[in-house]
C-alpha cells in the first residue's frame, strides 16, 4: 500500500500500471492489482473465502449500522471491514460448503459504553411495539442520561428483504422506546437488535441481538 500526497501535477485516482488508486478518508492510497493464480485453491482456502463472501455479504445490508456501531475513526481500517472482522468466526456456523450466518450471533457495534439492563421487546393487544429496559440506580462511569438507543429491525423473508435502523427514538435514560406502526408490516420472522452510542456519538455499546418475532398488527 501507497500513500500519495499531492504535488504540481495534481491529484490522480484509478488504475496506475499495477497499482490501483483510491482516497480513504483523507488520505490518497494505492494497492496493487491481485493477480490471477494458476493453482486451485486449497479446501481451508475455499472454506475461508466462503465464510468472507457470506458475512460479507449479509453485513452489506446493514452498512449504515455499522457506521454507527464501529468507530474506527482511530483506525486504519473501515466501519465494515471492523464488523466483518469481528463477525468472521463468531457469525458463521456450520461446516464448509454448508455454511450460514447465525443472526442471534450477529454482533452490530463493538464498544466500551455500558448497555442498559434487560431489554426486552413487547407487544401490546392491540399491536403496538415498544421496547423496555432497566437503568440501574448507581451508573458505570462513563455512562450519560443522554446516551442514545439505537433498534435494529430485519426481515429476510420471501426474499423481500426488510430493514428499519431508528436511531433517535429514545435515551438512556427513557427506560421505554416505542417502535413505529412501520415495523407491524414486515413479512416473516424479524430480527431485532439493540445498542446504544454515547451522548457525543463517539462511543458504542456492544450490540445486543432481543429475540425474532412476528409482527402483526390488529
Amino acid at each position: 500500500m501507497a500513500y500519495h500526497i499531492p504535488g504540481g501535477l495534481g491529484e490522480f485516482r484509478g488504475r496506475v500500471a499495477g497499482v490501483v488508486v483510491y482516497r480513504w478518508r483523507q488520505l490518497k492510497l494505492g494497492r496493487s492489482r491481485p493477480g490471477k493464480s494458476s493453482r486451485k485453491p486449497s479446501k481451508d482456502q475455499k472454506r475461508q473465502r466462503s465464510r468472507l463472501g457470506l458475512i460479507s455479504r449479509y453485513l452489506s445490508k446493514f452498512v449504515y449500522v455499522v457506521r454507527d456501531g464501529y468507530n474506527t475513526k482511530r483506525m486504519n481500517i473501515t466501519s465494515m471491514n471492523a464488523a466483518v472482522k469481528q463477525n468472521f468466526h463468531t457469525a458463521v456456523t456450520g461446516e464448509y460448503p454448508n455454511l450460514k450466518v447465525e443472526d442471534a450471533l450477529v454482533q452490530l457495534s463493538k464498544g466500551t459504553l455500558d448497555h442498559v439492563y434487560r431489554p426486552t421487546v413487547k407487544t401490546k393487544e392491540n399491536g403496538d411495539i415498544t421496547v423496555e429496559w432497566i437503568n440501574p440506580d448507581r451508573q458505570k462511569p462513563g455512562v450519560n442520561d443522554h446516551d442514545t438507543v439505537h433498534l435494529v429491525f430485519y426481515s429476510d423473508a420471501l426474499r423481500r428483504r426488510q430493514l428499519f435502523y431508528m436511531d433517535d427514538l429514545a435515551l438512556r435514560k427513557d427506560d421505554i422506546a416505542n417502535v413505529p406502526d412501520t415495523v407491524n408490516y414486515f413479512k416473516g420472522p424479524v430480527h431485532v437488535w439493540m445498542f446504544l452510542l454515547s451522548a457525543d456519538g463517539k462511543r458504542p455499546s456492544n450490540s445486543r441481538y432481543l429475540g425474532v418475532f412476528n409482527f402483526i398488527k390488529k
